[in-house]
C-alpha cells in the first residue's frame, strides 16, 4: 500500500459532492478496515493535490483522504444513492 495518492473514480467524487451539498449522513468504510460516521460537509484538495472529505462526526471534524474509502453507504433516509463502492468495477446502488 502506497502514501501516494491515488485520484478517486469520478463516479465516488460527484457522489460525494452531491453528500456534502445535501450534507448527508454516511457510514465509511476505510482501506484499514476503520469506519467513520458522520455528515458530510465539504470536499478540500491539499497542495500535494490529494483531495479529502470533511465529515462532521459526533465530537469532531474529521478529514479523510478519498482515496482511503473503500465503501460510502448514506444513513440518509431519501438520498439520491444507498451505497457506493469505487473501484475498477464501480458499484452503484438506488
Amino acid at each position: 500500500m502506497t502514501n501516494r495518492y491515488q485520484p478517486v473514480d469520478y463516479m465516488l467524487q460527484n457522489h460525494l459532492e452531491q453528500a456534502c451539498d445535501a450534507h448527508y449522513d454516511v457510514l465509511l468504510e476505510l482501506r484499514d478496515d476503520s469506519t467513520v460516521e458522520g455528515q458530510c460537509i465539504n470536499t478540500e484538495v491539499h497542495p500535494d493535490r490529494s483531495e479529502w472529505l470533511v465529515c462532521k462526526t459526533r465530537y469532531q471534524y474529521t478529514k479523510i483522504r478519498l482515496d482511503f474509502i473503500t465503501k460510502m453507504k448514506s444513513l440518509t433516509p431519501g438520498s439520491s444513492f444507498s451505497e457506493v463502492i469505487p473501484s475498477t468495477q464501480a458499484i452503484f446502488k438506488s
